[in-house]
């Protein structure tokens, strides 16, 4: 009996054992496996390059960005102390990370919402075969760009004379100004009258997301436009209604009537010396394209050779005045349409139509005429 016991006790260890070595090595299986679809997961570059932004930020709120950027020194006018550390933490925090397919072979442009954090190159060499069905690529960085040498805030500004720019409570000075811009209708004339230009400021450096203000001449708080990243004001007043456009103007002027003096000088209509000449010159200014133009039409030839026509009882029909546009007290543009009625010398009627936009300023005591240009139909 107790023989048996014992050959009893030495089949259940033997049994025992091998249940024992059955499990271990089943467990090195799973682990195997789950190793295997980990890696095979991983060998996914969508899901490489989202673990490694989450790895970018998890490194900058510990004060360990450095494990990925190396930080450039950056100074500006408008940060007490600036400090890209802070900048990254700050920015990572809550930023919305993505990533674009940039040019060349496995790269890619890292984002922390609009700001380009770096440009990654991966190394997919590495590809490893298990299980006989799984085939994956161990993806390593090849090298990372990053983009900090002038701070991770670059901000391009694109604001008329008229306005002021802040950033962080501090007037934005020439020192940053990149480049002025004329208004290109009126540039014959920004020596003889005070006119608004288009300043390009560009500020660079800043760590933090800066506080942005702009102001009118009173002091008044307005909103830019932001495109691609770069802020537009551009706030010349516009309106259809010509009573308003004058409002906001130091003189009142008769566009209309002037644009109609104008059409009739072309047709050879307008009374006065030199072909009507004589009662344009106090609208425009000498020297100018306009007034040349003008001179050469009303002292050449081809003026003589106008149809010879009568002005219908109705000469003017459809005749509007649109789209004001207020550039300062002394300068404004207005688009006019009208169409003048004729009868030609063989009888046929002729309907001669002027839609163009004027541009005038007011000089030397008077609303001048400085340049044209045709609406396109």
């Amino acid at each position: 009996m107790s023989k048996k016991r014992k050959k009893m006790s030495a089949y259940k260890k033997s049994l025992l054992l091998f249940f024992l070595i059955l499990l271990v090595g089943m467990e090195a299986i799973l682990i195997y496996v789950n190793s295997s679809l980990k890696k095979y997961e991983m060998g996914d570059v969508d899901t490489y390059l989202n673990n490694l932004l989450t790895d970018i930020k998890d490194a900058s709120q510990k004060g360990n960005i450095k494990k990925y950027f190396e930080l450039a020194k950056v100074d500006n006018d408008y940060e007490k102390k600036p400090s890209l550390e802070k900048g990254y933490k700050d920015l990572l925090k809550d930023a919305k990370l993505t990533y674009k397919k940039a040019k060349g072979k496995n790269t890619y442009d890292l984002y922390a919402d609009d700001v380009l954090l770096a440009t990654v190159k991966l190394d997919g060499s590495d590809e490893e075969h298990r299980l006989g069905l799984l085939t994956f690529t161990n993806w390593k960085i090849d090298s990372m760009e990053s983009y900090n040498d002038e701070g991770l805030y670059n901000m391009d500004f694109y604001l008329t004379s008229e306005y002021d720019l802040y950033i962080n409570d501090k007037k934005v000075s020439d020192k940053d100004l990149e480049d002025t811009e004329k208004i290109k209708e009126f540039e014959e004339v920004y020596d003889k009258v005070d006119l608004p230009k288009l300043n390009h400021y560009k500020v660079s450096g800043l760590t933090s997301k800066p506080e942005i203000v702009i102001k009118d001449k009173d002091g008044k708080k307005v909103k830019p436009e932001i495109k691609k990243g770069k802020y537009y004001v551009n706030d010349y007043f516009t309106t259809d209604d010509e009573s308003k456009a004058m409002s906001k103007l130091n003189h009142e002027f008769d566009s209309l009537q002037f644009a109609k003096n104008w059409s009739l000088f072309l047709t050879d209509d307008l009374a006065g010396a030199s072909h009507g000449f004589a009662v344009l010159k106090p609208n425009l200014i000498e020297d100018t394209a306009m007034y040349k133009q003008a001179v050469a039409w009303a002292t050449g030839v081809d003026v003589t050779f106008t149809s010879i026509h009568t002005l219908d009882k109705d000469t003017w029909t459809n005749t509007k005045v649109s789209n004001f546009t207020v550039y300062n007290k002394d300068a404004f543009s207005v688009e006019v349409y009208l169409e003048k009625n004729m009868t030609l010398v063989d009888g046929q009627k002729k309907k001669d139509v002027l839609h163009d936009v004027f541009y005038y300023v007011y000089y030397d005591g008077a609303y001048r005429l400085v340049h044209m240009q045709t609406v396109a139909s």
